[in-house]
Parts: C-alpha cells; sequence; structure tokens
C-alpha cells in the first residue's frame, strides 16, 4: 500500500513524532540529546522553520514546528537523516535508528496549538521521569517559564503571548491534557490533521493550491549547481565567483555570507560540504553566516529585496 501523501503549505503547524526502530533508544546520553538540539537549531538557519516546542524521550521525540517556506520534508530529512548518522558515529553503532517515517499532524492553530504544547510537555510526567514539566532537561518547558534564558532558534512568545504570563501558561500546563486530546492521540491511527470541521474543511477545498509533498519526487528534483549560485551572487555585488569562495578583500563579508546561504538553501548541501568549500574549518561558521543573512532579511526591506532578486535569476537560469 503506499504511503499517504502529507499536506504541507507555507505557514502550516505540525505536531512530528518519530520513535526508535523496534522501539529501541534514540538518545543515549546527554550528547545525542545536544546532537539532536543542534540540528534543531541549524534546521532553523538554514530553513527558516520554526521550532515551537520540543521534548526529547528515551526511545522518541515530539516537535511543534511551524514552516513558513512549507518545507517539512526538507527539514525532517536533515534531523533525522544526520542525526542518525551522528549518533550511530558517537555510539559506535551501525544501521537505521528510527522505525521509519516520521508522523506529521498539521494542527489548526486556535484553538488547538496551546493544547497539543501542552501534551508535548506533559510527556514526561506521564512517563513518570518527573514530577514537574520543567523539571525535565530535555524539554522546551522550562524555556517557557524563562523566556530570556530560551535558545534563540526556539520560538517560545508566539504562545506566551495568548497567555499573557509565563505564570498563566504554567496554570494551563499543570491542569493537564483534556480528555478528548487524550483520547485523539490514543487512537491507533491518528487522522492527518488537528483541527475541527471548518478547518479540515477549508483544506480539503484548498488542497489544489497546497503542495502535496512525496519523498521521492522531492529527491529528484533539479537543483541548481553551487557554481551558478556562487557566480550569480557574485555578479549582483560586482565582484568574482573566486573571490567569493576564497574569501579574498575585493569581496565583502556580505556577499560571502549570502552565498553560503543559498547553497544551503537552493543546492541542498550540508553545513560540512558548504563549509569545505568555502575553506571553513567547521559548518558552524556557515550556520552563523545564515543566521546573519536572516537577520538582515528580517530586519531591512531593501536586503529582502536583493535576495528575492538573487534568487529569482538563480532559479530562471535553471530552468
Amino acid at each position: 500500500m503506499a504511503r499517504p501523501l502529507r499536506i504541507t503549505y507555507p505557514g502550516a503547524v505540525y505536531h512530528v513524532m518519530n520513535r526508535g526502530a523496534a522501539r529501541q533508544a534514540v538518545f543515549s546520553d546527554a550528547a545525542d540529546y545536544e546532537r539532536f538540539l543542534q540540528l534543531l537549531g541549524d534546521s532553523h538557519a538554514r530553513w527558516g522553520v520554526e521550532i515551537l516546542a520540543y521534548c526529547l524521550m528515551g526511545n522518541h521525540y515530539h516537535l511543534c514546528l511551524r514552516t513558513p517556506e512549507g518545507n517539512l520534508a526538507r527539514v525532517m530529512r536533515h534531523v533525522n537523516g544526520v542525526y542518525t548518522q551522528r549518533a550511530n558515529q558517537g555510539q559506535g553503532r551501525d544501521g537505521p535508528l528510527f522505525r521509519g517515517r516520521y508522523k506529521a499532524l498539521v494542527v489548526e492553530v486556535d484553538p488547538y496549538l496551546a493544547a497539543v504544547i501542552r501534551y508535548i510537555h506533559l510527556n514526561p510526567v506521564q512517563a513518570k521521569l518527573v514530577k514537574t514539566p520543567e523539571a525535565y532537561r530535555w524539554s522546551s518547558h522550562a524555556a517557557y517559564l524563562k523566556a530570556k534564558a530560551a535558545p534563540p532558534w526556539l520560538s517560545v512568545r508566539t504562545v506566551l503571548a495568548g497567555f499573557g504570563s509565563a505564570r498563566r501558561f504554567q496554570e494551563f500546563v499543570l491542569a493537564g491534557n483534556e480528555e478528548a486530546l487524550e483520547s485523539f492521540y490514543a487512537a491507533a491511527r491518528h487522522r492527518p490533521v488537528l483541527g475541527g470541521e471548518a478547518f479540515r474543511a477549508g483544506l480539503s477545498r484548498h488542497v489544489g493550491a497546497l503542495s502535496r509533498e512525496h519523498a521521492r519526487a522531492e529527491r529528484v528534483a533539479v537543483r541548481p549547481s553551487v557554481t551558478r549560485v556562487v557566480q550569480a551572487v557574485a555578479k549582483a555585488y560586482g565582484v568574482t565567483g573566486a573571490s567569493v569562495r576564497a574569501g579574498q578583500r575585493d569581496s565583502r563579508g556580505e556577499v560571502r555570507q549570502m552565498a553560503m546561504y543559498f547553497v544551503t538553501r537552493l543546492c541542498d548541501w550540508t553545513l560540512q560540504a558548504t563549509a569545505e568549500y568555502f575553506g571553513l574549518s567547521s559548518y558552524g561558521g556557515v550556520s552563523w553566516a545564515c543566521a546573519q543573512v536572516r537577520r538582515k532579511q528580517a530586519a531591512e526591506k531593501s536586503f529582502r529585496a536583493t535576495l528575492e532578486r538573487i534568487e529569482k535569476q538563480i532559479l530562471q537560469q535553471q530552468t
């Protein structure tokens, strides 16, 4: 039987779950948990995905994500695939780590988003690992209570704004899950949408305007070459592609950062491969460069226009 196609569209919110193969441990030690969180941060920097909540349990994980660019498949392929590679290397093991394809439920923001995050944060309490959700180290709940200490890639203020204060959010979580939501998740087969009838009907009516992802189709998609991307960025700034790659003086830092941003975004290259191409010692420099571009993109209208113009030129050359 063919796997069902997922509903994806810009701005969609998802509850994403996956479990270890044969219920084996996914996270064996603190280093594994840290690796996974680092990948969430990388995904935020590279593809703009918003991480609204997370809870990493021993043999499974829960994520609540919003995809402004409608790119859930790309994000999760990076998170699951790279994490498996790094965890296997760190633990001296081999083979698949997860049981297969992740589950992704489309969530209607109002009124279900806060309830989903509460469900995620209460997982370790229900598993009797801790007495209160903030006591669990590998959950985003503590960051919701101390928003200033939250990592930059975690979006806590969206939900907190609806409560007015962290204290009220804490009271909401400690009140426990509603019975209807518990029943929904306890069902053997989840419906692909968590929302009211009007929300589900709206998705059905607009399904032609949505993109339904399929792993095979995405794998064979034609992407621009790295050389083409670098040359397009260099041309826009009146410098040479060689100077951008080598970081020479006639190539401003902004140009080099933009080139790295487009390589990771359009060419589907890993951070490490991009770092090696641009002569950096580690992928952290690429992640930082992409984050700088996104910050400037959010703050400056003229810079956003420049990004859009260059990306359009790259994609037009590809067709």
